[in-house]
């Protein structure tokens, strides 16, 4: 009977703090931009990151930030590299040279060049692709090299990509103006996450329970760009 008792104790204990923990968890408003799904959904399924417009726009913003900050998007070996989650099994500048060799073309491609060209022009986004590869191809990623057209950044996404990987040099000041930065662009769950769950801003001693007062709440939890990394 003693038993019993404990044990219904101890569950009732363990189901009110269970109860008390759901009711205490908050969400926040995360602005959903029209480049948003490039962090939370499947490239190859894509239909946003496909049309040419969007595709120019990448390139400029990651151009304006320097390719060569961004290395940790891509995953290379000698002989393979990974990108996201797709695999290829292949070294990146020799597939990116004979890709620009292949374009137009059909008389030297072999089955992969054809059926990717084949693809996209079917997606009609063939020219710029090209000219991606091609301004990929003459600097190897040297960023004195890339030469951004203002006009096609988008401004919001290069802060976004600072905020992630341009952090060698990351102090307090900077920590809170990032967390400002992602707060005035709507970006509250991600400026809530870089106060709790991101490992590169755990050191530094933020007013953390005052400045998560400052963010939008939100009734449902939504995808985050700045994402837990602490796990």
């Amino acid at each position: 009977m003693k038993k019993t008792l404990i044990l219904g104790v101890l569950f009732t204990l363990l189901f009110c703090c269970n109860d008390q923990n759901k009711q205490e968890r908050e969400y926040y408003f995360e602005n959903q931009t029209s480049f948003f799904d490039l962090r939370n959904s499947d490239w190859t399924k894509n239909v946003w990151v496909r049309k040419p417009e969007n595709l120019k726009m990448i390139h400029e913003s990651f151009k304006k930030i320097g390719y060569s900050k961004l290395n940790k998007l891509i995953f290379k070996s000698e002989k393979e590299f990974l990108v996201q989650n797709i695999y290829i099994k292949r070294n990146f500048w020799e597939l990116i040279d004979s890709l620009q060799l292949t374009y137009n073309k059909p008389e030297t491609q072999s089955k992969y060049y054809f059926e990717f060209w084949k693809r996209r022009k079917l997606e009609d986004n063939d020219s710029i692709v090209f000219e991606i590869i091609k301004e990929l191809n003459s600097t190897r990623l040297n960023d004195s090299e890339l030469k951004y057209e203002p006009q096609f950044v988008n401004d919001t996404l290069v802060e976004l990509l600072k905020i992630e990987f341009d952090n060698n040099n990351l102090n307090s000041e900077k920590a809170e103006f990032d967390f400002y930065t992602l707060k005035n662009y709507g970006f509250n769950q991600s400026a809530y996450n870089l106060l709790y769950e991101r490992s590169e801003y755990s050191e530094f001693d933020f007013e953390r329970e005052k400045l998560k007062k400052e963010l939008a709440k939100s009734k449902e939890l939504k995808p985050a760009w700045l994402i837990d990394n602490t796990k």
